[in-house]
């Protein structure tokens, strides 16, 4: 299903516009528009009323955050720690990584 999301502050590259809107469809960004465009006509809106919109950020090698290293603790309340600490910088989804280390640390 497709909806709008319009009325807000959408951060696009460098610069905050408030002359488009973001097409949402099956959970995904279809499309980016002007806020008038004729394409939008019928499409289901969710008004921002004037909040930002950013994209999150993927971290695809992450070895630690907020003081724990990976490595040195694999368990869940670790990698709950590291996500915490990444999310306060606008990480939405990350993907632990080891780093090089010696046989006894990378035999987990």
């Amino acid at each position: 299903m497709s909806m709008v999301l319009r009325n807000g502050r959408v951060l696009a590259g460098e610069v905050f516009r408030d002359d488009i809107a973001v097409v949402i469809d099956d959970g995904r960004i279809a499309d980016v528009l002007p806020a008038d465009d004729a394409r939008l006509a019928g499409l289901p809106v969710r008004d921002l009323e004037g909040g930002w919109l950013m994209p999150g950020f993927i971290d695809i090698q992450v070895n630690g955050g907020g003081g724990v290293l990976f490595n040195n603790d694999p368990t869940p309340d670790g990698l709950r720690t590291i996500a915490e600490a990444h999310r306060k910088f606008g990480t939405t989804g990350l993907l632990p990584t080891l780093i090089s280390d010696t046989p006894e640390k990378m035999a987990l």
